[in-house]
């Protein structure tokens, strides 16, 4: 069996935050030119997506790691190819 080494085109980066810290998750996100975008899910239960290329996954998952050890609270709920 092959392994398949494709990279995504598209990803959904679900993941859920305190409702004070969608804005600033959002302009963080936006500050990496081309890394993606956030989507509000359901702002009264802090859920949200992010819209991204395959190739910045690992980045993202850097900066979120980043984000926690800051203080932002955060839940992952996990990738999901669109």
């Amino acid at each position: 069996m092959m392994k398949d080494d494709r990279v995504p085109e598209q990803l959904r980066y679900s993941l859920a935050v305190r409702r004070e810290d969608i804005c600033y998750l959002s302009w963080v996100i936006d500050s990496y030119d081309g890394m993606g975008f956030l989507v509000t899910d359901d702002s009264k239960l802090g859920l949200v997506s992010v819209l991204l290329s395959g190739d910045y996954k690992d980045e993202l998952e850097s900066l979120l790691d980043a984000l926690e050890s800051e203080g932002i609270a955060m839940k992952r709920f996990g990738v999901q190819e669109i």
